[in-house]
């Protein structure tokens, strides 16, 4: 078996705790503690059940041998990742309440945003990790301005981590920062 080098290994590292399930959720979170305290609770019972059926989805993609790498690396891999983000996306939103949650924009805009990615991945695979850093630094901003740059700030170590791992090109990275800050921007303008 090959050893990694330790660059590599943090490369790793930080792309499982910046990984695009768990910003999304730390941002739903903050937007209900921020804006519905109340909804809390709710909140986080949607997320836990959202991240456990995207979690059994790839263990089994894996798992199968279908797919080469648990974040989806291969281009052919996205459109049933598209899929399941948009169904479980809906789901949640649903069982948020809909328009009635204090995350609906949020997630409607997050869903806009893999929209696009899916669409662009006939051309180019964005990183959904870049785009949901940059989106959640973006969003954060009328929530909690400090945890909107302490994100924001991590956006270049993250960058480095997937070109590290060569799970995305310069251009892949630079894109999806661009739609994460384009869809954090169009939330904020719409909020």
């Amino acid at each position: 078996m090959p050893r990694t080098s330790r660059s590599t290994t943090a490369a790793r590292v930080v792309s499982i705790v910046l990984h695009p399930f768990l910003v999304l959720a730390a941002l739903a979170l903050l937007a209900a503690w921020r804006v519905d305290p109340a909804s809390l609770a709710r909140t986080a019972t949607g997320i836990g059940v959202a991240i456990a059926i995207v979690s059994l989805f790839i263990w089994q993609r894996r798992r199968g041998g279908h797919w080469q790498t648990v974040d989806a690396s291969r281009r052919q891999e996205r459109p049933l990742l598209y899929v399941l983000a948009l169904l479980v996306a809906g789901g949640y939103w649903l069982w948020m309440g809909g328009r009635a949650s204090a995350t609906s924009n949020g997630v409607l805009a997050a869903v806009a945003m893999l929209c696009v990615a899916g669409i662009a991945n006939r051309w180019i695979k964005l990183s959904l990790h870049m785009a949901s850093l940059s989106f959640a630094g973006v969003a954060a901003w009328a929530l909690w301005p400090a945890a909107a740059i302490v994100t924001l700030a991590t956006i270049p170590l993250l960058g480095w981590a997937r070109l590290k791992m060569a799970r995305h090109t310069v251009p892949e990275v630079l894109g999806g920062i661009v739609l994460g800050l384009l869809s954090g921007t169009t939330l904020l303008a719409a909020g």
